[in-house]
């Protein structure tokens, strides 16, 4: 099916950009086009819903199918759509309804319909189903609205059902996570079906010059996203709930590496999930930190057995394991299995009082210690440093909770998590680690097995006065 065929090319006016994210469209299922204003989304939208209601028809000889055209509210919904249809859809092309707010188009064409609707409430539209939705200013709905929508995409006898949506590279971090940097919960069996079609003001041919110099008086994060379609352009400033990122796209791509060597102590940081999520396991000795694992697991003892692994083929000295939940059962075997484990939370209290807890605490290790020269082996995994973010509550930092993330549509930071935890024991207690796996058994180490406690200066200052 080609544009000549329905004679969509001269009735639509589409200029280049916007036929470049039109045949994007007939690749992917769900399209995002835009990235600045001015670039022709909202009108972009309500053509492409004609377009695959005429190709449908075209194809399948399916008559009355429905299309949906949303915004978050009805105000922007008429100042949008509502108030461009008369004078933009042709009288031969359909009729529209007022009262309904919906366009019909002519039975030659299929007599397909174009519903425009708002946001205010999503499941209001519970026993609606639509072949094609197009929701316009996606970045002002929640993660939620786009969970209820998807739910209602679908047709009797089209298989290529078609989600599309524009906006500004402003707001809710989900869209940028899904459509720019491609950044999916492990549920998100459609992950390669999502296409982003970026759009400057410069690529409408029809917008006049002043409308340009309006935009460049803007503060300049607000002219690099609106003018420049940079989604990066905020990413220093808060969001909306009062957090920053720990680490900045910046920051994050000049820590990667795809040199050097594995040397000194050996630590392993395991962040054990259960159900849908990954479980991930990072290395890091001397100034490196490396991927070995991130995957989804059926059950623990299946992570138990890639733990013993990595430690084997890595020479490891250490391992440190968030024991919440699920992990428990991982660090009670490993310790009996007499690895050198230590189990933590996350959730316990820190003693810098700085920080609510000990995430926030080692999670700012882990910048401190990247900031200072600390590097990352390259890998798509280290991405999740994008959903990272913390704020200062009550004159205390605090990491945002992985509650927020779900409500976003995100998983857990897994990978980041095992990353931290390898800095929860210092090169110190590692050493005293060596001396006692190398002096076991000798009666020193047997007597000194019942009176050591928990504290790394501790056991360092008994070994090395004991050495000297």
């Amino acid at each position: 099916m080609n544009d000549e065929e329905i004679g969509f090319s001269e009735l639509s006016g589409f200029f280049p950009k916007q036929k470049e994210a039109l045949e994007v469209s007939k690749r992917f299922k769900f399209t995002l086009f835009g990235g600045s204003v001015g670039s022709g989304k909202s009108r972009w939208l309500r053509w492409l819903a004609v377009y695959w209601l005429m190709a449908w028809y075209a194809k399948y000889k399916a008559k009355g199918i429905r299309a949906g055209i949303f915004s978050e509210d009805y105000v922007s919904l008429n100042d949008r759509h509502l108030t461009k249809i008369k004078y933009e859809f042709p009288t031969w092309l359909g009729k529209f309804n007022e009262q309904k707010h919906e366009f019909t188009l002519a039975p030659e064409y299929g007599s397909g319909i174009i519903a425009f609707r708002n946001l205010d409430d999503p499941e209001k539209y519970l026993s609606v189903e639509f072949a094609f939705e197009g929701v316009d200013e996606i970045n002002r709905n929640p993660f939620t609205t786009f969970v209820e929508l998807r739910k209602r995409l679908r047709w009797p006898g089209i298989k290529d059902v078609k989600f599309a949506c524009a906006c500004n590279p402003i707001g809710e971090a989900w869209v940028k996570n899904r459509w720019v940097k491609h950044l999916f919960p492990l549920e998100e069996k459609e992950q390669y079906e999502f296409a982003f079609v970026p759009a400057l003001p410069t690529d409408n041919p029809y917008l006049p010059q002043e409308y340009y110099k309006s935009l460049e008086s803007l503060p300049e994060a607000q002219r690099k996203a609106v003018l420049e379609g940079n989604w990066d352009a905020f990413d220093e400033s808060m969001d909306e709930k009062g957090y920053i990122r720990l680490v900045t796209d910046r920051e994050l791509q000049s820590f990667f590496t795809n040199t050097g060597e594995h040397s000194g102590y050996k630590i392993l940081g395991v962040d054990p999930a259960a159900g849908g999520d990954n479980s991930a396991i990072v290395l890091k000795s001397g100034n490196l930190q490396e991927i070995l694992f991130n995957q989804k697991l059926q059950n623990t003892m299946d992570l138990v057995g890639v733990i013993m692994e990595k430690y084997r083929d890595y020479h490891c000295d250490y391992i440190v394991i968030d024991k919440t939940g699920v992990g428990q059962g991982v660090f009670d075997r490993l310790k009996d299995s007499d690895y050198p484990i230590r189990g933590v939370s996350f959730g316990e209290k820190s003693e810098d009082e700085q920080f609510v807890n000990l995430k926030a605490e080692w999670h700012f290790r882990e910048r401190k210690w990247l900031l200072s020269g600390g590097r990352l082996v390259q890998n798509y995994g280290w991405n999740e440093f994008e959903i990272v973010k913390y704020k200062n509550k009550d004159g205390k930092i605090i990491i945002q909770p992985k509650e927020d993330l779900f409500r976003e549509g995100m998983s857990s930071p897994n990978v980041v998590d095992a990353a931290v935890l390898t800095m929860v024991i210092e090169d110190s207690h590692v050493k005293s680690q060596r001396i006692i796996k190398a002096n076991r058994g000798r009666p020193f180490y047997d007597a000194m097995d019942d009176v050591w406690d928990d504290k790394v200066t501790v056991k360092t200052n008994v070994i090395d006065r004991w050495q000297s």
